[in-house]
């Protein structure tokens, strides 16, 4: 008999199988399957659960990280935004480093994706539970949201897994697609296609669009998360800047263009926004979906958070001299980054401050960004780019510029895109865009320096490093997986 387990704190849903013994021993905290799903509050309660799973350490095997840190770190360690403290191969240096071990023990991919595939397991158990012809407004708003949190771990999936979209996206394998939890722990299927990938991804988004029925904070999942998430998958698929697809940069400004006509979303200003990192996000105009961890603890402050400690129980990473470098003094976003004064520790040692609400040396209760209004217009810029409409492109751009203190440019062409992905780096850093940005445009992200752990290096585009690796335990479990290999 199937069964739901509920964890009341976390308003998480766990759900496993159990002999007939173990039913009659039920504790009070469990509720069977057929029980949970009678009811629309049943519905919400296993729509609720999904958000920590996506947040904290939920989903994660009892790692020390959660989703939302490791997701955070990964993104960043492929990319040029940070270097790296002395701190010898560990889990730690394995992405920064492009090693992307399988093994468990040395790098982060074994609980991303399993606590991914969990995730998405729940969903599919929450959607699997819902009649063809429902229309209980709370049922559909659950459902919503469900497809919401799938496509949207699918997505995370596809960025580190899948090679860009571009690269032959018919034939280039992608991750395994599991779309209901009826198929049971023997199944074992093999990677779809890139393509495959992102249209389930796409669906999931475009059905999620018109059964919202809630307005809810940006805690949650709702319809103009759903169009921001759409448009930049869509901004993932729109090609080079020497090669783009029309159709699919069309939609990356649709959707934008949604989001920021419905005038739910301002951009922060002034000291506002220099303060932006250093709140909730629950009462932020400017976020559009947020991990919210008033309720929880992140340690994505022991990777990068401001201030380190001598026992480096916090800040293992600091932001780059190259990203430094390009940030003007005049420039607000320099107030996001702050002169380390720990005794110890070099004085010139500058970390971030973009984790460090209500914060301690460990852990932190700042939200993950995972989107905010300023990564749509700069979404809608580069689209707008590359379909060569270049007074609309630079107006979004000016816009990005202006709120952070610069003076409007009037650009065109390569330099135009090439101020765009400017602003993207500096605007997004930590918060899970570097690396991508370059991998997805065809170009070599440039490490020009040296850390500790390694020296400068280039990785092009078409480099096998830029995947992780499947957790060699899932290889072995499930024959039918083929191996990034590197």
């Amino acid at each position: 008999m199937k069964r739901i387990i509920i964890i009341a704190a976390a308003s998480l849903i766990a759900l496993s199988a159990c002999n007939k013994q173990l039913d009659e021993l039920r504790p009070h905290n469990v509720t069977n399957e057929s029980d949970q799903f009678s009811t629309p509050e049943g519905f919400a309660q296993a729509a609720l659960g999904l958000y920590p799973m996506i947040t904290t350490g939920a989903a994660m095997e009892n790692s020390y990280f959660g989703y939302g840190d490791v997701t955070m770190f990964l993104s960043e360690a492929h990319g040029n935004n940070i270097h790296s403290l002395d701190l010898g191969p560990n889990q730690y240096t394995d992405a920064f480093n492009y090693i992307n071990s399988p093994d468990k023990d040395h790098s982060w991919t074994y609980y991303f994706w399993r606590g991914s595939y969990f995730t998405i397991l729940h969903a599919n158990k929450l959607l699997d539970n819902i009649k063809k012809d429902e229309q209980r407004p709370a049922i559909l708003q659950a459902k919503a949201e469900a497809l919401f949190v799938r496509a949207f771990v699918y997505f995370n999936l596809a960025r580190f897994y899948a090679r860009p979209y571009y690269q032959d996206a018919a034939s280039s394998p992608g991750v395994m697609l599991i779309t209901t939890a009826a198929n049971g722990i023997d199944y074992k299927p093999a990677r779809s296609s890139t393509k495959a990938v992102y249209e389930q991804i796409i669906a999931d988004l475009e059905t999620s669009l018109s059964l919202f029925n809630q307005e809810k904070s940006n805690s949650f999942a709702g319809k103009q998360a759903a169009a921001a998430l759409l448009s930049r998958v869509y901004l993932y698929m729109g090609g080079t800047f020497q090669q783009p697809d029309a159709a699919f940069n069309q939609k990356v400004v649709s959707y934008a263009d949604q989001v920021i006509n419905s005038n739910k979303y301002i951009l922060l200003q002034n000291d506002a926004y220099r303060a932006y990192y250093n709140s909730s996000n629950v009462a932020n105009k400017e976020d559009v979906f947020a991990g919210n961890m008033d309720f929880g603890n992140a340690s994505i402050s022991q990777q990068y958070a401001y201030p380190p400690q001598i026992n480096y129980t916090g800040g293992y990473y600091r932001p780059s001299s190259d990203l430094l470098s390009r940030i003007a003094k005049t420039d607000l976003r320099s107030s996001h980054y702050k002169v380390n004064v720990t005794p110890g520790f070099p004085d010139d040692s500058i970390a971030t401050v973009k984790y460090m609400y209500l914060y301690n040396a460990i852990y932190s209760k700042s939200p993950f960004r995972y989107i905010r209004l300023a990564e749509i217009y700069l979404n809608r810029a580069e689209a707008n780019a590359k379909l060569g409409k270049k007074d609309a492109a630079l107006a979004d751009l000016n816009i990005i510029r202006n709120r952070a203190g610069l003076a409007s440019v009037d650009l065109s062409g390569q330099a135009l895109f090439d101020e765009i992905l400017l602003q993207r780096r500096i605007e997004l850093a930590f918060e899970g865009h570097s690396g991508f940005d370059y991998f997805r445009n065809g170009l070599p992200m440039v490490r020009d320096y040296s850390s500790a752990s390694s020296g400068a290096m280039t990785i092009p585009a078409t480099s096998p490093k830029i995947l992780l690796r499947i957790p060699q335990e899932e290889i072995i479990l499930n024959p039918n997986l083929t191996q990034n290999e590197q």
